[in-house]
């Protein structure tokens, strides 16, 4: 916006010009052992929510090595993602006035006669972060928004009894939006505790045991598994075979001992229905890896398709934007995905979202996967819905997440450590049974969840559109007895100017 925009009385000004940017703190505490409010980047709410949960800490753990302001300063996150989530609050009145919190928030200080409220709502504003988006810098994941972008921010400035009507009108519209949206987010938790609840009756055989009742000569588990482990060993003395006569020899005597079953899983405290069948991922599935990106996998000619991390959602894929490498052909036949294929996330650094996991349908020809990213093939009779279902219900995200877990914080999968998942395996046909009641119930939990994502979505927008029309002078009809805002900045310049001079 120009200064030529704005509506009569406003004037256009850097933020220097209505406030101090990461000023001093301007007061002192007596002893070392005063109480005062501490603010970690986890206390402060997303979209100008205020605290959460304060700390309360002696000045003298606080007074170094931390970021001090006061009541009525604004606080602003520096860091990505904190800064783009809204992390940014007008300091409400707090015990002594002072606080000290983390060095990753900016401060700034309205000169008087500008709203702090209002000052804090043009930080707030979609635009003003993207801009502050822009010109961030530092390494990836550590991105920060430098001083000098504040320094150098534009500010449309009302009238000084506008900036209260603003703030006041900005503040009394946002209340009903809040309520809203809390409204919807409500509903949203019930939804997710809804489908979990679904998954965990799936695979604990609740929501088919009138299925059993009524289908009791349905082939166990058990029979299924020995069918799989013959094909199994059937696979392996072929590709032994076949090595054997590409290099021309004849087999060892007892060759076919060399064979190793794999090891079941049966976790002790988790009773079956009858006819499941505990099983290990290594038994009843083909684990493997992807492959590194590296600058050797540049595209050059023989360049496909892969999946990353961001491509895998939970119990879905999301495919509008695919990266391409380069393969050769040994690799591309190895690697190449095929529908039914379970694809697992094999590290996350949120907890909870490792292991992750959605079905291939063939979406895409050609396409292979990042190691960052574990595959599991199937054989017949293991359906790749149901695995899917196991793997993102409460049963089957806590033992991922107990299988990630390490004593160095970390958390990640492996080839190995899937292989040692457990599975609980019912007969063929009641999988099926599984599959098709839940799909039953998800589908109207995923179209009420559309529409609870929409009016949410359209709720943030609503409140950003108010922003915009706020801050281009749209929202409120202009007073033309209210003092132009040029007199005011020229009062706060020379309020500076006496304060300097005052100090030399």
């Amino acid at each position: 916006m120009s200064g030529d925009d704005l509506p009569e009385g406003w004037t256009l000004r850097l933020l220097p010009d209505i406030a101090q940017v990461n000023p001093p703190l301007g007061g002192c505490v007596a002893s070392d052992d005063a109480p005062i409010t501490f603010v970690p980047m986890r206390a402060v709410d997303v979209e100008g929510g205020g605290f959460i949960a304060t700390e309360t800490r002696t000045y003298g753990e606080v007074k170094r090595g931390y970021t001090a302001f006061r009541s009525g300063d604004i606080i602003m996150a520096k860091i990505t993602p904190c800064m783009e989530n809204g992390k940014t609050m007008l300091v409400p009145k707090v015990p002594g006035d002072i606080c000290f919190g983390s060095t990753e928030f900016h401060v700034i200080r309205p000169n008087d006669g500008i709203s702090g409220k209002w000052l804090e709502l043009f930080l707030l504003r979609r635009d003003t972060r993207r801009e502050a988006q822009v010109k961030m810098a530092g390494a990836v994941g550590q991105m920060r928004v430098p001083a000098s972008f504040l320094q150098s921010l534009q500010v449309p400035v009302p009238p000084q009894r506008e900036q209260s009507r603003i703030a006041k009108t900005v503040e009394e519209v946002s209340l009903d939006l809040v309520a809203g949206i809390d409204s919807l987010e409500r509903c949203r938790q019930k939804l997710h505790r809804y489908r979990a609840s679904v998954l965990k009756a799936a695979v604990e055989g609740d929501l088919t045991a009138d299925w059993r009742s009524e289908h009791p000569d349905a082939e166990p588990a058990s029979e299924l598994l020995q069918c799989i482990l013959a094909e199994r060993r059937a696979h392996w003395e072929k590709e032994q075979l076949d090595t054997y006569a590409e290099k021309g020899k004849v087999p060892p005597k007892n060759w076919k001992a060399k064979y190793r079953d794999p090891v079941s899983q049966e976790p002790k405290d988790l009773p079956l229905p009858p006819h499941w069948q505990w099983v290990g991922f290594d038994q009843i599935g083909a684990i493997q890896g992807g492959l590194q990106k590296s600058p050797a996998r540049a595209p050059k000619r023989n360049h496909f398709p892969y999946l990353r991390v961001a491509n895998v959602r939970r119990g879905r894929l999301r495919l509008g934007e695919l990266h391409r490498f380069e393969l050769t052909p040994q690799e591309l036949r190895k690697l190449r995905l095929e529908a039914g294929d379970v694809l697992l996330v094999e590290g996350n650094g949120s907890r909870t979202e490792i292991g992750r996991c959605a079905l291939w349908n063939g979406e895409v020809e050609d396409c292979v996967h990042q190691n960052h990213i574990i595959r599991v093939r199937l054989p017949t009779g293991v359906l790749p819905p149901y695995v899917d279902i196991f793997l993102n219900s409460p049963i089957g995200q806590s033992a991922i997440q107990l299988a990630a877990s390490s004593t160095s914080g970390l958390y990640t999968l492996s080839v190995n450590k899937v292989k040692r998942l457990a599975l609980a395996l019912p007969p063929a046909a009641e999988q099926q049974a599984i599959v098709d009641r839940v799909e039953g119930h998800l589908s109207g939990i995923d179209q009420i969840d559309a529409v609870l994502s929409d009016k949410l979505a359209g709720a943030t927008n609503l409140r950003q559109s108010i922003l915009h029309q706020a801050f281009t002078g749209k929202l409120l009809p202009q007073d033309p007895n209210d003092e132009p805002a040029s007199r005011l900045i020229e009062r706060i310049g020379k309020e500076r100017d006496y304060g300097r001079d005052a100090s030399r």
